[in-house]
């Protein structure tokens, strides 16, 4: 039998050739844990712009996210309608990278007229104002979650917008040399009657360089638990090693416990309690509280009227660090408001009562 022994030039020749495979799985892939950190963190993201969204429409908006997928550059945006507008960001900070948006034109002008109902429907450079806006309030507000979430400086800034009128139109090579992206699908529900669907895409390997730092921030606010070994010198090791061969009986003795004198324990307990004493406490009179829209809060004006949920003349709540203890009624100490205590809630009555 001969045995055809590969050559030192075969050899690194095969690890090359594995070492470059191993490579291009790694940049057009995500794996499981990748992929969900990279999808919670996007839902949480995006999520926290439907606030400063509300504020610019007017109404209540609402962010909706899909699963995230991977696409090759040649195959972005497939599945929206044309013509489409195409907005590119760029991430800087503690993440580097490009974002590219796309909305289809027909929910630019939905958009467009919500905000400006003057707008006619085909005014195109109004639209491109509107979705400008639109799309830095959102990814400013995304930016500023991801660096809480990621405990890094992030800043988002666009670079460009335009109309895409087919999709052969889209000159992808043109924009970056990246050939994998992750994509994601997300739905604004604005109000009750209006809908429109936006696609982010982001490089692959932003996307592994966002899950690297979130798996950082894990590892250190959970690091991994040490133990020290007790320190057992030579001598005694070997001691403990004949008895055990000799096979001879362990010398087993009662524990003898400290006992612990009851006037140390009594005189330790003021200067515990002194302690505690002049740690400050928020002292809270409430009033009364309500629930407005949005919309409501923004039509206040001067001179305007807000209705509490209290009944004139009802007890106020009496909060201690945010926790109601009491009620009272209001009084007048020469120039200053004041409140008197009129009854101590019970622990039942407190728990029923917070809020």
């Amino acid at each position: 039998m001969t045995i055809n022994k590969l050559s030192p030039d075969e050899i690194n020749g095969l690890l090359g050739l594995m070492e470059k495979k191993n490579d291009t799985m790694s940049e057009n892939s995500l794996s499981t844990v990748e992929k969900e950190a990279i999808t919670e963190l996007l839902n949480v993201s995006l999520g926290s712009s439907s606030a400063i969204l509300s504020l610019l429409f007017s109404e209540q908006v609402n962010v909706m996210t899909s699963e995230v997928s991977i696409k090759q550059k040649d195959d972005l945006f497939t599945t929206i309608l044309s013509p489409f507008f195409v907005v590119l960001g760029e991430y800087t900070g503690g993440i580097n990278g490009i974002q590219i948006l796309a909305i289809n034109k027909a929910d630019v002008q939905t958009i467009t007229k919500i905000i400006d109902v003057n707008n006619e429907v085909d005014g195109t450079k109004k639209q491109f104002k509107v979705l400008q806006d639109v799309v830095q309030q959102m990814f400013s507000s995304v930016s500023q979650s991801m660096a809480t979430v990621l405990d890094q400086e992030v800043s988002h800034s666009l670079s460009g917008i335009d109309v895409i009128e087919t999709q052969q139109d889209f000159p992808m090579a043109k924009f970056t040399e990246e050939q994998w992206f992750v994509e994601i699908e997300f739905q604004l529900t604005i109000g009750s009657q209006n809908t429109v669907n936006f696609h982010l895409c982001i490089p692959v390997r932003l996307a592994k360089q966002i899950v690297g730092i979130l798996t950082d921030s894990m590892d250190e606010e959970f690091p991994e638990e040490t133990y020290d070994m007790p320190f057992q010198s030579f001598n005694q090791s070997n001691t403990a090693n004949k008895t055990k061969d000799s096979g001879s009986k362990p010398n087993v003795q009662s524990v003898q416990f400290s006992s612990f004198d009851e006037t140390i324990s009594t005189n330790s307990q003021p200067n515990n309690l002194n302690m505690l004493l002049d740690i400050p406490l928020q002292v809270t009179v409430e009033l009364g509280r309500t629930k407005r829209l949005v919309k409501e809060i923004l039509e206040v004006s001067q001179g305007s009227i807000i209705e509490l949920d209290k009944l004139a003349g009802e007890p106020v709540d009496i909060l201690i660090n945010n926790k109601l203890i009491a009620v009272g009624e209001v009084v007048v100490i020469d120039e200053n408001f004041g409140v008197r205590v009129t009854d101590i809630l019970s622990t039942a009555d407190r728990i029923s009562k917070l809020r």
